[in-house]
């Protein structure tokens, strides 16, 4: 396969992006991480995250809702959600090996709502969870972009 510039600026975008999908634990609008141990990451009431239901079974459809209060907007992929399981006090990420998201951006617009469907693990174990999806705030491209994790209220998997 030959590279030209547009392919090597396709890819390296797509590597950002894919570098920027992380998340990290926290509760929802909080500043700071549950543990001593999570890593904390920056934290925005700005973007709120709803799931369609709070009890779910393994393997079912979820649909998000991005509710952005802000006047900023932000781009994310709903596919690219991690999980977290209540352990006590914390939150710990589920491994979700094998899992494959097309590289996509959705945009979020000043106080807009975006609404897109993901799906839980057929293996997942009863408990509690809460989706996690991070967001990178557009910039005027000159400026690097900042992150934000919008985290859902707890579901429980039965």
């Amino acid at each position: 396969m030959r590279f030209d510039n547009r392919h090597l600026a396709a890819l390296a975008a797509a590597a950002a992006f894919v570098g920027l999908a992380g998340c990290r634990s926290g509760a929802p609008g909080s500043a700071s991480s549950d543990s001593p141990a999570a890593s904390a990451t920056a934290r925005s009431d700005s973007v709120l995250l709803r799931t369609d239901k709070t009890q779910y079974k393994a393997g079912e459809k979820v649909t998000l809702t991005f509710e952005n209060r802000s006047t900023a907007s932000y781009a994310f992929n709903p596919c690219m959600r991690s999980l977290e399981r209540e352990d006590g006090e914390t939150w710990k990420p589920l491994p979700d090996e094998g899992r494959m998201c097309t590289m996509e951006a959705w945009i979020l617009a000043p106080r807009g709502t975006r609404t897109g469907a993901t799906e839980l693990p057929a293996t997942i174990a009863a408990g509690r969870y809460r989706v996690v999806v991070r967001m990178t705030v557009e910039g005027t491209g000159s400026t690097p972009a900042s992150a934000i994790t919008a985290v859902s209220d707890p579901i429980t998997v039965s």
